[in-house]
């Protein structure tokens, strides 16, 4: 019993190694006729994996770079934002220690400052409340 039990044995693995070469011989011959018979790699199933898996490397490296833009981009707006905090404060603090009046905000200016998110409030807005005026 035991001699047929590893007659078997020797059987599977010549089936399966005569299966692996068989595999690599169509592909080979597959890649062979297609480079042949003038066909294109974009019709070649097999080159086509082979492109899907470069391309799949290549997102993924694409995929981590955007992530450090993006974590890069976020830093230097909070720089950003901080640096126009603290101008705006230095300035509003200028206005309230001397009589001098920095010119309102163009309007432009003030989009750019809603843009930025800044919670500092405007030197229109200091001007306006030294002058009695409202604010624009």
């Amino acid at each position: 019993m035991e001699t047929t039990v590893e007659k078997l044995e020797a059987m599977f693995l010549k089936s399966e190694a005569d299966l692996g070469y068989i595999e690599k011989r169509l592909q080979l011959d597959f890649i062979n006729n297609t480079a042949q018979n003038g066909c294109p790699a974009e019709d070649n199933p097999v080159l086509m994996l082979e492109n899907l898996k470069a391309i799949k490397v290549k997102y993924s490296a694409l995929c981590s770079q955007v992530k450090e833009i993006e974590a890069a981009q976020k830093e230097s707006m909070c720089s950003i934002r901080n640096n126009l905090s603290s101008v705006m404060e230095l300035i509003q603090h200028f206005e309230q220690t001397t009589d001098v009046e920095v010119e309102a905000l163009t309007e432009f200016e003030q989009e750019l400052v809603a843009q930025l998110g800044s919670t500092v409030g405007t030197t229109a807005e200091v001007v306006s409340k030294k002058s009695g005026e409202q604010p624009h």
